[in-house]
């Protein structure tokens, strides 16, 4: 629980088609049905799947939806590289939950660009000063459900490293309260073996 005066600030990146809105949402119902002031903000360069996706989710004593400059608490990056182009809200304080399974733009699949190595994004990250807590995602959503679940297992990694103000049956309740009853088992199994995973 936050007290008087105590936010979250988290921020959500990756591309379009991962289900960052969707993590988005799990997150704010949960603080909604933990009774928690809660805020959100979402910004997108391209709406359809593959463009860049920023959700920011403000919990607690907070007044404006908007993560400032170097204040986010957390970050839960489902695409390696957007932990980097969304770095600038990062700093020694923050906390990093990165999925490693990348999603190569067109501009490397083309030659004219490269993709940085995890280990690069990681030593850029942590030159900062973050708390880096990288694992493939997708692999565990591909073995327990779908790698469309792989929103949902960063959630429940998320839930693992940081102190969430909930308890995770808050997270349980927001999966079945967002996403259609025919995809709460799978999604269930993801949040959980997301949790395992550190």
């Amino acid at each position: 629980m936050l007290t008087d005066g105590e936010k979250l600030d988290i921020l959500l990146t990756g591309v379009g088609g991962q289900g960052i809105l969707t993590s988005a949402a799990i997150l704010g119902r949960a603080a909604v049905n933990a009774d928690i002031n809660v805020m959100g903000a979402e910004t997108h360069g391209m709406a359809q799947r593959g463009g860049s996706v920023e959700v920011h989710i403000r919990m607690g004593d907070v007044y404006s939806p908007l993560i400032p400059v170097g204040g986010a608490d957390v970050m839960v990056s489902l695409e390696p590289v957007e932990a980097l182009r969304y770095s600038k809200y990062v700093s020694e304080k923050t906390t990093i939950v990165l999925n490693t399974r990348k999603i190569v733009p067109l501009s490397v699949s083309i030659g004219n660009a490269e993709y940085p190595s995890i280990a690069k994004i990681t030593e850029i990250l942590e030159g900062i000063g973050c708390k880096v807590h990288s694992f493939d995602a997708t692999a565990i959503a591909e073995n327990v459900a779908k790698p469309q679940a792989t929103n949902v297992v960063m959630i429940g990694a998320l839930s693992k490293v940081v102190k969430l103000p909930f308890t995770f049956e808050y997270l349980e309740n927001a999966v079945k309260l967002v996403l259609p009853e025919k995809l709460h088992k799978m999604n269930v199994k993801a949040l959980k073996a997301g949790f395992e995973a550190f």
